[in-house]
């Protein structure tokens, strides 16, 4: 099966690769990884305003400039149409959703009348799931306006029989690589995201199982990985292919990375990677569920070893 996923990815680096071409993306890269953890730029400035339309405003901008800018290196090096009118509408709507999505804190306000504990537990817990909501349906929506002429795909979401052993063998490299990589001290600070959530203090307040809070916040915060494959693996390369072709990969890839860098460094970086082959496999198989079985697996496993840490 290995050789199945190996083929896809050397069938699409004959294709797509060229070295000048992802050595001035990986320049841009790390100049952006530099600028961003140097200064602290994500939490320290764009999401100093938290709450406020100035926070939304900066996040679209923020998210954006890495997919444009990696577009306008491929337009240079020839290896796109034309980016017309029809991309900057679509890029505009592309980024709009995905700065809804982070910066949305209604449920916060709706939740300010509980006590602090109950606020504090719901809104870690709501504020993964919300991304369902004000990702996938707008994209739901996108799709049936856009995408009117294709196939119904629904940006990969259509469930159709593919193989789910290649998926399976990554995600079992990748816990391993997460366990090793689980005792570096800051994912080990990061991780489990539940330990913020004050989710045991709650099940001893109302005197419920602590189990039934962990697998509620779980539950959520595995929802937020169906969002974010449709829209990066599904969105970002099934909608812009009409431009970019196999090579909507690449800025995917990009944005990916500027999604992660409120995380800790290492995490961050192995975006690029994971992405970059997550991207590869949706672009070959035009499905995202692959890549959730993954992002699941990858999100629930971080928790997990976080959990085996805070045992130790």
């Amino acid at each position: 099966m290995m050789q199945k996923i190996l083929g896809v990815l050397k069938e699409y680096q004959s294709k797509h690769f060229e070295l000048r071409l992802y050595l001035t993306i990986g320049l841009f890269l790390i100049i952006c990884f530099i600028f961003n953890y140097s200064l602290d730029f994500e939490d320290s400035f764009v999401d100093a305003q938290f709450g406020s339309p100035w926070h939304w405003v900066k996040m679209f901008f923020w998210m954006m400039f890495p997919f444009l800018s990696v577009s306008l290196i491929l337009q240079v090096f020839g290896k796109t149409a034309k980016l017309d009118r029809g991309f900057l509408i679509k890029l505009i709507i592309a980024f709009a959703i995905l700065a809804t999505d982070r910066t949305f804190n209604a449920h916060l306000v709706l939740l300010d009348s509980l006590p602090y504990m109950e606020n504090r537990y719901f809104s870690k817990s709501l504020n993964w799931s919300s991304s369902l909501l004000f990702n996938v349906l707008p994209l739901i929506m996108v799709y049936a306006i856009f995408e009117s002429e294709r196939p119904r795909q629904w940006y990969g979401l259509k469930l159709i029989k593919f193989d789910l052993t290649p998926y399976f063998i990554l995600l079992g490299f990748a816990v391993l690589l997460i366990g090793i990589g689980s005792f570096e001290a800051d994912l080990q600070a990061y991780y489990p995201r539940y330990q913020f959530t004050m989710g045991d203090k709650l099940a001893a307040k109302y005197e419920f199982p602590e189990w039934v809070s962990v697998l509620f916040y779980e539950v959520c915060y595995g929802s937020d990985f169906v969002a974010v494959e449709v829209f990066f693996r599904g969105f970002l390369i099934y909608g812009f292919a009409k431009w970019l072709g196999g090579y909507a990969v690449l800025p995917m890839v990009a944005t990916y990375a500027f999604l992660h860098f409120g995380k800790p460094l290492a995490e961050a970086a192995s975006s690029v990677f994971g992405g970059y082959i997550l991207g590869i496999l949706s672009y070959n198989s035009r499905n995202v569920w692959g890549g959730i079985i993954i992002h699941m697996g990858v999100a629930w496993a971080m928790e997990l070893f976080g959990y085996l840490h805070q045992l130790i």
